[in-house]
């Protein structure tokens, strides 16, 4: 039985490799010899059991250069070109671009109160702790002005993911916010949950937030409330506007928030691995390790109702090139535009005066409207030329796009913790970077 799925699952990577258009990199000014140090240095990674699969992209002057796949997508079946992952949080520049388009038509500023459209955030509150052994632990204070859409749009509007005080166990802050978020069922939509995205962005509205609006990059449950915010707006569902007005335009045709289930055995297991040869499958439910809680089959089974715009995406590293490239090409793809030359010229410029983007980076990134912007290359010696911006996704997903290069890196995999495949990546784009031969 395992051989007859590994032939059928060849033999839909072979229809698949034939529908995509590939060149030769030699065409497009990249060295064969050289992006095959990729292939050689993912398939080490999987064959000394780090992670279980992944696939690889680099494309140049808006051609697929490089299509790879390597390993397994689940326990008896081989990971190919056009398995489908939970990409998370590069969920956030799709909705990023679903508001900027709401902008254009002129039915949003980015400087308009978010209460202005979900009254719930009408006079927010911060949340200050006081010295650690005070009773309470912690006041609210009035915030000194309303938070702004572009606030949730470059992640000033302080507020943080729980599960953020995992990974700064010794900030008090979130660690109090986690509390908060915890007793009010905030979910960061890495699992299901009752109800809809605004039932739940309502929720948190009426918390209070982790700094004074547009003082601190703090990354985290804007993305859902950007969500909720597309849909009041157009008065549509999140799922059905992003697929009318991004997926279809795009051909993005294996991009969705709820997989169907004629696709759903493209969809590849979430593997939990130690980076250091301990590797297991993460079983279907909900999973608690810490303050985070995620959930493997999250967005695929399910009541499916709950619309995340953070983390909901499903989609192929094809699908994703094609939104990349879009942005590559300043709003425009196979004759279709979607947003502006001049809005994409918005998203891709420092948005966040002196702030430092610190979640995937820190000093030498600034943030732009829902992607990560290289600034110097002083402190980003491994990375890619100034200008060049990325996002990533919480099961180790990630895109880089250089502009001065025309190029384009996708990695996709389906792992966690999140935090272990950094090294990989900043190698596989120093591989990609160095593959350039014109």
């Amino acid at each position: 039985m395992k051989i007859i799925v590994l032939l059928l699952a060849l033999l839909a990577n072979a229809a698949f490799a034939e529908e995509i258009k590939t060149v030769k990199p030699e065409e497009v000014g990249l060295s064969t010899p050289r992006l095959e140090r990729i292939s050689n240095m993912i398939q080490g990674t999987i064959d000394e059991k780090k992670m279980a699969g992944a696939v690889v992209l680099v494309a140049r002057h808006g051609k697929i250069a490089y299509l790879e796949s390597f390993g397994r997508a689940d326990t008896d079946k081989p990971m190919t070109k056009d398995t489908m992952f939970r990409v998370c949080s590069m969920t956030k520049p799709l909705v990023t671009v679903a508001i900027l388009q709401l902008y254009e038509e002129g039915r949003l500023l980015l400087s308009d109160p978010v209460a202005k459209y979900i009254p719930e955030f009408a006079r927010p509150k911060v949340l200050e702790m006081l010295p650690e052994g005070s009773n309470p632990a912690f006041r609210l204070v009035p915030a000194k002005r309303d938070i702004t859409i572009k606030d949730l749009l470059t992640h000033t509007a302080g507020m943080p993911y729980s599960f953020a005080s995992e990974w700064y166990p010794k900030d008090r802050l979130l660690r109090q916010m986690h509390v908060l978020y915890e007793e009010a069922g905030i979910s960061s939509g890495m699992y299901e949950t009752d109800g809809t995205i605004g039932d739940m962005v309502k929720r948190l509205a009426r918390l209070p937030l982790a700094s004074q609006p547009g003082e601190a990059f703090i990354y985290g449950m804007a993305g859902d409330v950007q969500g909720y915010l597309v849909e009041v707006v157009s008065g549509m569902k999140l799922d059905d506007y992003i697929t009318t007005h991004i997926f279809k335009p795009l051909k993005m045709n294996d991009s969705y928030f709820f997989v169907p289930e004629s696709k759903q055995d493209r969809l590849s297991a979430v593997w939990k691995s130690d980076w250091h040869g301990k590797l297991e499958k993460v079983l279907p439910g909900p999973h608690r390790e810490g303050d985070y809680v995620y959930s493997p089959t999250f967005q695929t089974r399910g009541p499916k109702t709950f619309l995340s715009g953070g983390v909901g995406v499903v989609s192929t590293p094809y699908d994703y090139f094609r939104f990349a490239q879009m942005l590559l090409n300043k709003g425009e793809l196979d004759g279709v535009r979607v947003v502006s030359r001049k809005t994409v010229e918005l998203m891709t410029t420092n948005q966040i005066g002196k702030l430092y983007e610190t979640t995937l980076h820190d000093e030498g990134w600034k943030f732009g409207l829902g992607l990560g912007i290289q600034a110097d290359r002083e402190h980003n010696v491994d990375a890619g030329d100034v200008g060049t911006f990325e996002w990533a996704g919480l099961y180790s997903t990630r895109f880089s796009v250089d502009p001065k290069e025309e190029k384009i890196t996708i990695f996709l995999s389906q792992t966690h913790p999140f935090h272990y495949h950094f090294d990989l990546w900043d190698k596989l784009l120093v591989m990609s970077s160095s593959s350039i031969a014109d």
